[in-house]
């Protein structure tokens, strides 16, 4: 996790992280500059999150190739939890183990499901909190945008 000082960059600075994925890989958000990256905040205990899935999964398969990278931080307190999930349920996107770090807090998550997207220089450009039918349209949008598309 890095220093409190260095999530204070900028005023539109995403937080930066470095977290272990479900097969032990530590994944931060650095490794992305250049891309634009899509956050989904959930956790396996949260039916709207796993509502949320099949359109983040969607999202992954358009944009996979291209400068964008999908996320998944999950928020259980409980890692085995979250591997067993992911592995269940095929998640083809690399989800990070978040449970036992701040990051969830760092990011203004109040509620989940929570999405974040950062722009290609690491800055936030929006949020989403919930979800609901047709978010998925907005975040295409809001990516391809980015992606000049």
């Amino acid at each position: 996790m890095d220093s409190p000082a260095d999530m204070s960059v900028g005023p539109n600075r995403a937080p930066g992280f470095s977290l272990l994925d479900t097969r032990g890989n530590s994944v931060a958000l650095a490794d992305f500059k250049g891309k634009v990256v899509f956050i989904d905040f959930w956790a396996t205990w949260c039916p709207p999150c796993r509502i949320s899935m099949p359109e983040v999964e969607k999202l992954y398969a358009t944009y996979q190739g291209k400068h964008v990278q999908i996320l998944g931080l999950n928020l259980d307190e409980d890692g085995d939890s979250a591997r067993r999930f992911v592995e269940k349920k095929k998640i083809p996107y690399p989800v990070l183990l978040a449970g036992q770090s701040d990051i969830g807090g760092a990011y203004g998550v109040n509620g989940i499901p929570h999405f974040a997207l950062i722009d290609q220089e690491g800055n936030f450009v929006n949020m989403w909190s919930g979800f609901a039918p047709g978010m998925g349209d907005e975040w295409r949008a809001a990516i391809n945008t980015l992606l000049g598309a």
